[in-house]
């Protein structure tokens, strides 16, 4: 009874999990400036693009893009 449960609650919180990194991905593509790009893995939203670290430094945008997502 327990393990059924168990597995219930994993299935709950894995569907949660993956709808909430697709709106995370969505809400960060929309805002993500030139030149990056959004992508949704498996356990979690990555971003791309060229000097990258470099540009989270130097780019507000970048920074508002990280701070503004919870």
């Amino acid at each position: 009874m327990l393990e059924r449960l168990s597995d219930r609650v994993r299935e709950i919180a894995e569907r949660r999990a993956e709808a909430r990194r697709t709106r995370l991905a969505a809400a960060m593509r929309a805002e993500a400036p030139a030149g990056v790009r959004v992508s949704e893995e498996e356990t979690s939203v990555v971003l791309f693009g060229r000097g990258l670290r470099r540009r989270f430094a130097f780019e507000a945008a970048l920074r508002w893009l990280l701070d503004g997502v919870k």
